[in-house]
């Protein structure tokens, strides 16, 4: 299915805005949403693309009304990684789409063999943001660059935190089930600064492009 930029977003009841962004899942070499700017307000909202009925080069037809695009979520591009966050260009899911129009989900695999916590961890499926702030018992450790994901179920195993110099490591893979809640876009652990120097490290899969 052709997922156009800039195109006109139709509804039931009529037009609701313009298309804007491409998001890709990386781990599953997907697109699995893309973004709509409103007309009525200017805001944009995060599109997934089973809404969509039809498209054409100039428009993409949905299978909602315009009211239910204002019930998705808001759409924030620090909540996804642009072309330039890896080594090298990753994919466009065509030779039309402009890689700045083009974002990606935070997700990557961990190399294989690598050790991950118990999938029945409350957290696995929970939504958390990329640069939500990560806090241990005794105060902030950084904020989430990237997570690990099971390529099979899809669920977080680990969250990444790289470059980050308040503690001894240049990347920190911590594993959700050391998550003792989330609220808005802060996540709390159940364990010290000490405890998640401490940590081992989970390799990171790197992409065949990079």
């Amino acid at each position: 299915m052709e997922i156009p930029v800039h195109a006109r977003v139709t509804c039931f009841d009529g037009i609701v805005g313009n298309s804007s962004h491409i998001i890709i899942d990386l781990v599953t070499e997907q697109v699995t949403h893309f973004v709509v700017k409103t007309d009525r307000d200017g805001k944009q909202f995060v599109v997934p693309i089973d809404k969509i009925e039809g498209s054409k080069r100039t428009f993409i037809m949905l299978n909602c009304h315009k009211e239910d695009v204002y019930q998705l979520p808001l759409f924030y591009e620090s909540h996804f990684n642009g072309y330039d966050t890896y080594n090298s260009a990753p994919p466009v899911p065509s030779p039309g789409i402009d890689a700045s129009n083009t974002l990606y989900h935070p997700y990557r695999e961990a190399e294989t063999g690598a050790q991950a916590p118990p999938s029945e961890s409350p957290w696995a499926r929970l939504a958390i943001n990329k640069g939500a702030m990560v806090l241990a018992t005794d105060g902030d450790v950084g904020k989430i660059d990237e997570f690990v994901i099971n390529a099979e179920s899809h669920r977080i195993t680990h969250l990444v935190l790289r470059q980050h110099f308040l503690l001894n490591k240049w990347i920190v893979t911590i594993p959700v089930s050391d998550i003792e809640r989330v609220e808005v876009d802060t996540v709390f652990l159940m364990i010290d600064k000490k405890a998640v120097e401490a940590l081992p490290s989970v390799g990171l899969k790197k992409f065949p492009w990079e």
